[in-house]
């Protein structure tokens, strides 16, 4: 069975890059740039650096392990990851770079069993955690973010950006439907999309405080299907040389619908959240 994580995100990509996020497009016109706006905004909201241990929960391509220890200069890292193809790349990608230590410490599990965070953090207490664009993806956020507290070390800090529900949607409306039936399409968990209060109320009952929810939807949903207009006119294919495939046109074509209608009638907000593990 094809994986719906998967390499897809290649042929979006300039040569030698291979990000696969929403992009952060306050400046950046290229979707290589924006994805790493969007990483180092995350790394940045999360204070990371030299002193930093930390658990990439979601890594993609290996992008933003490149990001996190070259740029943030962090100590170690370490992660994991549901996509196979992905994980084999990132690996790949790691070690011919020089970093075959912090290749061999990422996996391939589902970030939601409680053994996957064991085996990935090898008896480490990360000091962050971080989850880039991929929280709303996990089977249950609110199990992640219990397991997120349990493993790190004491005041750690963890990073994310995710979908939030607009403050004025209201969940009984047909446009709620609409949008229900659009998260199964995504394979996104219902559970996982709720308003701020309540999204605020999983993190303290978890053992997080010093919680800050940044709206940057402005700057990331309109730039993204922006982006995939071009795309459906051939434009970013044709400047990249790859070929991204009937099947990859559809996803994006129908992702980049989804987030224009969602932003626009105020129905999803794309939001960076970063908390601290309460002592």
């Amino acid at each position: 069975m094809a994986e719906f994580h998967d390499l897809a995100e290649l042929a979006l990509n300039r040569d030698g890059q291979s990000w696969g996020n929403l992009g952060y497009w306050h400046t950046a016109n290229d979707y290589s740039d924006a994805c790493r706006a969007l990483a180092q905004l995350l790394g940045d909201q999360a204070g990371l650096g030299e002193q930093s241990v930390l658990l990439d929960a979601g890594f993609g391509c290996g992008d933003q392990l490149l990001l996190w220890l070259e740029h943030f200069g962090v100590a170690r890292v370490r992660g994991a990851n549901l996509s196979s193809s992905q994980t084999v790349y990132a690996k790949t990608k790691l070690a011919k770079v020089g970093f075959k230590d912090a290749a061999a410490a990422i996996m391939r599990g589902d970030i939601n069993d409680p053994e996957v965070w064991w085996l990935a953090l090898q008896g480490d207490r990360p000091s962050h955690i971080v989850a880039l664009d991929c929280a709303y993806h996990f089977p249950s956020r609110p199990d992640f973010v219990g397991l997120a507290r349990q493993h790190l070390a004491p005041s750690g800090r963890l990073a994310l950006t995710d979908f939030l529900l607009a403050d004025q949607h209201n969940t009984g409306s047909f446009v709620h439907r609409l949008l229900r039936w659009m998260l199964r399409r995504s394979h996104i968990a219902e559970a996982n999309i709720v308003h701020r209060d309540h999204y605020r109320r999983q993190l303290q009952e978890s053992g997080f405080s010093d919680i800050r929810i940044i709206d940057v939807s402005e700057h990331v949903m309109p730039g993204f299907a922006r982006f995939v207009r071009k795309l459906r006119r051939g434009h970013s294919v044709a400047d990249t040389g790859k070929n991204l495939g009937w099947s990859g046109q559809i996803k994006y074509r129908v992702t980049g619908r989804f987030l224009e209608w969602a932003y626009r009638r105020s129905i999803l907000r794309y939001c960076l959240i970063t908390a601290t593990k309460t002592v």
